[in-house]
């Protein structure tokens, strides 16, 4: 559905979904992603274990730097991996699709095509940068003098042209966990002539996260002085407090996750009915 009939992305209908996602998905989604979250950092754990006290000077420790950083990376990319399983299963779950929990391909495939994403951002924010600190009077030469203003225009311009192109292309995320082929491809063909929309939505996506994260901080920061300063903390509480501590980064950092995720997701399956190819996926989303 091309040309007049063209989708347009609902921006607040998919932002209200997005928000209201981990609460949906509660289950099975809080309690995977702690037992994923905790196996990831289970397996670091288990590095530092195996790896021990690693002094270069040390002859008989030395020898087994290279294989320790080999297992670290290894540990790191398979902790990764069922990190973003729960990124994955929220994109299907959220799609509705059939066999959600059919997670080992798309979430392989979600590793490569986020690998993809981050390496053009880096090509597009490095080779801006450095051309734009390359032209003549763009870094002060004297100490202390401050940045050109019209170096700092240049600079928001190439972050928020960032934004608006990452948000047609990290729709591929979704399309890549619910099976889709030609991810980078689909994201751009069902995104044309949604600019405004999708950047206005990443815009209020980011205030609103801004402002929960703030409002978590007042409390993990706060649960955090006590925890350093066990002397202000009310008598036989502190293990409350360190309780309510984890607690709170927990439940935050589910919310962020599944939330970005269900965002993703709902943009997608909003715009899908501007794709020309109406091919059946390897996953039906609904």
């Amino acid at each position: 559905m091309m040309g007049d009939g063209m989708v347009k992305l609902p921006v607040f209908d998919v932002l209200g979904r997005a928000f209201t996602a981990p609460f949906k998905f509660a289950w099975p989604l809080l309690p995977f992603y702690i037992v994923a979250a905790g196996f990831a950092l289970g397996m670091i754990a288990f590095w530092f274990q195996v790896a021990g006290p690693m002094d270069p000077a040390g002859a008989s420790q030395s020898s087994d730097v290279g294989s320790n950083v080999l297992l670290l990376v290894l540990l790191v990319v398979v902790a990764y991996l069922i990190f973003l399983s729960v990124a994955v299963l929220t994109h299907r779950l959220a799609a509705d699709i059939e066999h959600p929990w059919q997670l080992i391909w798309p979430v392989l495939k979600y590793f490569f095509v986020g690998l993809g994403l981050g390496l053009i951002g880096l090509i597009y924010y490095g080779g801006s940068f450095l051309i734009v600190l390359g032209a003549p009077g763009a870094v002060p030469t004297e100490p202390g003098a401050d940045v050109g203003m019209g170096a700092l225009l240049v600079f928001a311009v190439i972050v928020l042209l960032g934004i608006a192109i990452g948000a047609h292309l990290f729709l591929a995320l979704p399309a890549a966990a619910l099976g889709r082929k030609g991810t980078l491809a689909l994201a751009l063909r069902v995104s044309r002539g949604n600019t405004l929309r999708l950047f206005s939505a990443w815009i209020l996506y980011f205030i609103l996260m801004i402002a929960i994260n703030a409002a978590s901080f007042l409390v993990v920061g706060g649960t955090n002085v006590l925890m350093q300063n066990p002397e202000m903390a009310p008598g036989g509480m502190l293990g409350a407090v360190g309780a309510g501590w984890l607690i709170v980064n927990v439940v935050v950092n589910y919310y962020v996750t599944v939330a970005g995720a269900a965002f993703l997701t709902y943009s997608l399956i909003a715009l899908l009915p501007n794709d020309a190819d109406v091919s059946a996926p390897e996953d039906a989303a609904t």
